[in-house]
């Protein structure tokens, strides 16, 4: 199991009943130094809304604390370079390459969704 599915595992608890998870990414706040502003953030994209969640500092498939939560009307974009940079809410985060895919397939789903 890759880490995407091992988010979208672990936020099954933390969505609401009915509501239905459409993809999951960790990102960080900033490139240059993730352990002194607070580690990894995942992002959790339903049916409804996105999630925002802080993470460890080290794992970033670890959900802790929502900290952010907004609608679900809004695209990610089409990602590039090795680090991606997305706003959602109010935070502004960095999407590692590595997670290109389910970007993509967040908003692939959102083509699906009658807002």
């Amino acid at each position: 199991m890759g880490m995407a599915e091992k988010i979208v595992q672990r936020a099954q608890a933390q969505v609401e009943p009915g509501e239905v998870v459409h993809g999951a990414f960790a990102a960080q706040t900033t490139v240059a130094n993730r352990i002194g502003d607070g580690g990894y953030r995942v992002v959790v994209a339903t049916d409804r809304r996105f999630l925002v969640f802080q993470s460890g500092t080290f794992s970033q498939t670890v959900i802790k604390q929502l900290i952010e939560e907004s609608s679900r009307g809004q695209r990610l974009g089409e990602p590039s370079g090795a680090f991606y940079n997305v706003t959602i809410g109010e935070q502004a985060l960095k999407v590692n390459f590595r997670y290109f895919k389910q970007v993509r397939a967040i908003d692939l789903a959102l083509d699906g969704l009658s807002l």
